[in-house]
């Protein structure tokens, strides 16, 4: 079963959710989740500069069929910003497809690049915000609304209850 892949134990229904605690305090979802990044066997390392980042990671081909040559873990975001994704390829796929929108968004709304903090708080965000959603419901629009909600400031909400 699923427990004897990821560390053993009975989890007695505690991994269905990933809002619902053991009686030890843990999360089985996220422990699910890093096993799966470490299983990937990528290893990536980032260094910070003054005024600039260097990423480095491995690239495995898992296939001889599969062109080397698509095969990459490193994506740009905007112009003048990138990330390495490490894990699921889908995953990380989608991860930047939203960060891409996020910083697009921003773009349009405020006329410059949306900072890469901002871009990282905000993923952390939309990925918190899935992880509260019981309430929404277990639907990509419920989701949604639910992350866009979250993002809604106090003014707007005082304004739009009166």
């Amino acid at each position: 079963g699923i427990n004897a892949e990821y560390g053993g134990g009975s989890s007695a229904g505690f991994d269905r959710s990933i809002t619902i605690f053991s009686p030890e305090g843990r999360l089985y979802q996220v422990e699910y989740a890093f096993k799966a990044i470490n299983q990937s066997g990528l290893t990536s390392i980032g260094v910070r500069g003054k005024d600039s980042a260097c990423v480095i990671t491995q690239r495995k081909i898992p296939d001889k069929l599969v062109d080397e040559e698509t095969v990459t873990h490193l994506y740009r975001v905007t112009k003048n910003t990138g990330c390495v994704m490490t894990g699921m390829v889908a995953d990380s796929d989608m991860q930047v497809q939203r960060a891409r929108y996020e910083a697009a968004e921003f773009k349009y709304q405020f006329g410059y690049d949306m900072p890469p903090d901002m871009i990282s708080k905000r993923l952390a965000d939309i990925g918190q915000s899935y992880t509260l959603c019981v309430c929404a419901g277990n639907t990509l629009a419920g989701r949604e609304r639910w992350a866009s909600v979250n993002t809604v400031s106090r003014g707007e909400r005082e304004r739009e209850r009166e």
